[in-house]
């Protein structure tokens, strides 16, 4: 390509986002636009008689041995375009490269196309994390209620059932309902975010909620070695759909039940704030880090202090679904190592009387 062609054309690569670089038949770079410069680092513009190759494709996870083999350095070879991606080691990005050999009867050169795809490889990471997560929780009450099946089974006909064995029965019946809330969580939280499920809202009464969650919970408090109360009367009325409402706040106790040491106190109670019903669920646990804060109503985010059992991530996210579907939010405060509050902000309904 002559220069003063290059020349003029170069305000027009210049204003791509994606890279583009120019090298000669033996890969030596010829030019790279401003773009390929912030990808690539400084080393697009120091390349002196490094080949493309060795400046960018060596440098790629996976492609040490691209020089040998790469298709455009076969002479005379059938193929003319390759792509390929992977880490660009000296800026730690994910790029994609793709390569155009173009053969004219006087020269050779090489047209490449580099983008950025930090944030696609990053969100196919996490969707295989989540996968894993969910093949990892679908497994464990499958393998319980599998093995509680393959025993009855081998008790035969006839066999009057002991306590060992109603226990067996018993447990599988806990993970086959373990199965069906994980199962639940995800469609419905997917439901709620898509605007698909029917919200049914009705005057309900906080106190009676949060006694009633707490009364439920109090054995796996216990067991856990932690205190949940209930925090004083404030003889309010939220509007809210009183089955959302109601898993919303379980879910927020079960989260801090999981987060909170043995020992740790839990308090579920509500308060007015101006025409709002705040519903608070505080604990003394580890607290989350700031740096976290921001993601965790993410779907399928968990944070480094989760301490028991591992769940999809869904809870928080189910959570901030059902607030929004009922129009309300949620918001949530933390302090390392003194704890983190949840807040649910409701309207405050007019009918004192309704209750949940």
């Amino acid at each position: 390509m002559a220069a003063d062609f290059l020349d003029a054309l170069r305000p027009l690569f210049d204003c791509l986002t994606d890279g583009f670089c120019i090298a000669d038949a033996d890969g030596r770079l010829l030019y790279a636009n401003a773009a390929a410069g912030r990808l690539l680092g400084p080393s697009a513009h120091d390349a002196g008689e490094a080949t493309i190759c060795r400046l960018l494709c060596a440098e790629l996870e996976g492609r040490r041995d691209a020089e040998s083999t790469c298709p455009l350095k076969v002479p005379r070879g059938a193929q003319d375009a390759v792509t390929f991606a992977g880490k660009y080691r000296p800026t730690d990005r994910d790029l994609r490269v793709r390569c155009l050999r173009v053969r004219l009867p006087s020269l050779e050169r090489h047209f490449l196309i580099v983008e950025d795809v930090t944030a696609l490889a990053q969100r196919g990471r996490k969707q295989e994390e989540w996968r894993q997560m969910l093949a990892h929780d679908f497994r464990a009450p499958l393998t319980i209620m599998y093995g509680v099946l393959r025993a009855v089974e081998d008790l035969g006909a006839g066999h009057t059932l002991d306590a060992g064995d109603i226990g067996l029965v018993q447990s599988g019946v806990r993970n086959s309902r373990r199965l069906n809330d994980l199962i639940e969580s995800y469609l419905e939280t997917t439901r709620l975010e898509d605007g698909a499920m029917p919200v049914r809202l009705t005057a309900v009464d906080a106190d009676l909620l949060v006694a009633g969650i707490v009364d439920e919970e109090a054995e796996t408090a216990r067991s856990l070695g932690l205190t949940l109360t209930a925090g004083p009367a404030s003889g309010l009325v939220a509007t809210a759909d009183p089955d959302l409402l109601r898993r919303a706040v379980t879910n927020l106790v079960g989260n801090a039940m999981k987060f909170t040491l043995a020992g740790g106190r839990i308090e579920a109670g509500a308060s007015r704030d101006g025409a709002s019903v705040l519903i608070r669920v505080s604990d003394d646990g580890p607290g989350i880090p700031a740096r976290e804060l921001p993601f965790i109503f993410d779907r399928f985010y968990q944070g480094s202090n989760h301490r028991r059992g591992t769940g999809l991530g869904l809870g928080l996210t189910f959570c901030r679904a059902a607030l929004r579907a009922m129009g309300g939010d949620i918001t949530a405060s933390s302090e390392e190592g003194k704890g983190s509050v949840f807040t649910l902000r409701l309207p405050q309904a007019s009918v004192p009387e309704a209750r949940p």
